[in-house]
């Protein structure tokens, strides 16, 4: 963005107005429920087995890169690092998939183990008595490990 030559931004270009970080923050997780169901319904169709693995480690993967770097950015790293476990073990599975060869027994239960966790945390954001507890960025990445380490 160009200034203007007595130093101030030109008037077209507007910063966000009425809109703080905690604000944008507290909006994403209210989003965070929406792709908490997306979540659970792509984890029954793999779960069923119905229809062909492929579009729905494809969609889980494309969700779970998104979700990453989302709550990245919101600085909400137990589900960025939840999300991003999810699509990296989503994207093993995909490769093993792909090329035919016999999965270990543990794949699956790494990715399913991850998407759990996932939906556990964001679950989290739901019960009062964990909310003030969350605003802090390192908050979600110490309950991320405990559900993940049991």
């Amino acid at each position: 963005m160009k200034l203007t030559s007595n130093g101030q931004r030109a008037a077209g270009a507007v910063a966000m107005q009425g809109d703080s970080f905690e604000e944008l923050r507290a909006t994403f997780v209210k989003r965070l429920k929406a792709e908490r169901q997306r979540l659970v319904s792509l984890g029954a169709a793999l779960a069923q087995r119905k229809t062909s693995r492929a579009p729905v480690l494809d969609e889980l993967r494309s969700r779970a890169h998104r979700l990453s770097g989302s709550a990245a950015i919101f600085e909400l790293n137990g589900v960025a690092a939840l999300a991003r476990a999810l699509e990296l073990a989503v994207d093993a599975l995909t490769v093993v998939d792909r090329l035919a060869v016999p999965r270990a027994e543990n794949s699956d239960r790494v990715m399913c183990a991850a998407l759990e966790a996932l939906i556990q945390v964001i679950d989290s954001f739901d019960e009062p008595s964990n909310e003030l507890q969350l605003h802090g960025p390192m908050a979600t990445a110490r309950q991320a490990r405990r559900i993940l380490n049991g």
